[in-house]
Parts: structure tokens; sequence; C-alpha cells
């Protein structure tokens, strides 16, 4: 990869969408009696370059070797690097191949340290909400708009994912592993942690903005929780 390669820039944004999910009521594919803290959560690219990930299977293999590739200003192709898996995730509300080391979520606790992590672990890459198109390069008119569409069927034998300058891909809190079992933490605060290339795979042009930390409260007694979600910024809503 030319170091004066063009590259991506990954941008965590706050954790939103947040509710307590009893596992019984369905959403988030959880065990029943379980109290679960679901949540939303966007990763999208500030530019000024795509992030575009190929993935490409052996015969017999189960998952696929996954590949960055790397654009000049003419849009010619300058280099690539390997960059991890995909799988394939069977799981209602998924059924696509998941490009892994993409994003993480994390529940700390009042001292910013670990408690749950969350087990959604890849994702399709989609252009699924405009965020800012007055960055470098924004792409106004991105095409994979659709998790549908943009990853592949489970007998595909390659996928290309992309992630367009100034777009974004969410995850809502109704599917499957976007949620945190807090069925028996204590009451008190904790803070919904959004990580983008979690272990720095992806090639970018920063890493200073991949984190955003969401502030909640979480109430109530297990089989009955409850949640309270300070005002973020701007923000006065969960």
């Amino acid at each position: 990869v030319p170091a004066d390669a063009p590259k991506p820039d990954l941008r965590a944004l706050p954790a939103y969408g947040i509710a307590i999910t009893n596992g019984d009521e369905g959403g988030v594919g959880a065990a029943p009696g379980k109290a679960y803290l679901a949540f939303s959560a966007t990763v999208w690219n500030g530019g000024p370059s795509p992030l575009v990930v190929d993935g490409f299977r052996k015969p017999g293999a189960e998952k696929m070797d996954a590949y960055q590739y790397f654009y000049d200003a003419k849009g010619k192709q300058v280099g690539y690097t390997p960059t991890g898996t995909m799988e394939w995730d069977p799981r209602d509300g998924h059924q696509q191949w998941h490009f892994s080391d993409f994003a993480s979520y994390r529940l700390l606790g009042a001292d910013k340290k670990e408690i749950v992590r969350s087990g959604k672990e890849a994702f399709c890459l989609a252009n699924t909400d405009a965020i800012d198109y007055t960055v470098k390069n924004a792409n106004w008119h991105p095409y994979n708009t659709d998790l549908a569409t943009a990853c592949g069927e489970e007998t595909a034998v390659s996928v290309r994912e992309v992630l367009d300058v100034g777009n974004g891909d969410t995850y809502s809190q109704y599917r499957p592993g976007q949620s945190f079992d807090v069925s028996d933490l204590p009451t008190g605060t904790y803070y919904i942690q959004v990580i983008a290339n979690p272990d720095n795979r992806l090639k970018e042009q920063s890493t200073a903005n991949n984190i955003t930390y969401r502030k909640v409260v979480l109430g109530g007694t297990p089989g009955s929780r409850t949640v309270t979600v300070p005002k973020y910024g701007l923000i006065d809503a969960p």
C-alpha cells in the first residue's frame, strides 16, 4: 500500500435508540427471562477515500479471506492488503456475509473498565445512512444502500462490501447481538462504548476518532430493569 494512498477515516458515533428489552419478547435473539440493554450504533466514513473490502472463499472453506483495496484520486486501484476474514451469519435478521474486525461494542462500568462485551463482532458493510456529505469526496449517490443486497448469499464465493465517504453503516437495536445482558448487573452508571476498527487491521487516515461513549444509568431490580439515558451534547433522547 503506497504511503500516500488516500485512505478512509472510520468514525464512531455515540450509541442511541437505547432501551431495556426482555429476551422472551424477541428482537435481540436472546434467552427467555433475561434483561438486555439494546442499542443502535453507527460507524461512518469521513474520507477522503471509500472503504472497500473484498472477500474470497476457497473451495470447501467456511470463511472468506478479506482484503482492503486502495485507490488514487482518479479512482485507479493502487494497492491492497489482507485484513482478516468474512463469515456467514445464519441468525434471523442477518443471514449475510459479515466482515470481522470492523467494530466492537462494550459495556463499561462507571470507572470505564469493561463489564460486558457484545456478541456482535462482525458486520455487513453497507451505506445505510447519509451522515455528512460536506466532507471531501463524499458520495451523494452510493450504490449499496441495502444490507440484503450488499453482502451476498450463503453460496457466494466472493463478496465486495463498501462504505462510501460521508456514509454510515448502522445496526439498529432490534438485530441479534445488538445488546448487553444486564440481568444481574447492579444499578448504577455505565457507558456504552462503540469502537471502530478495534484491532487496527484496517488502514485509515486517523484512529483518533474511533471511540465514543454514551452514558446510561441502570435502575430497577432483576426482572424489572430500567434505563435512563442522560443528554449527550445536543442529543436529549435515548
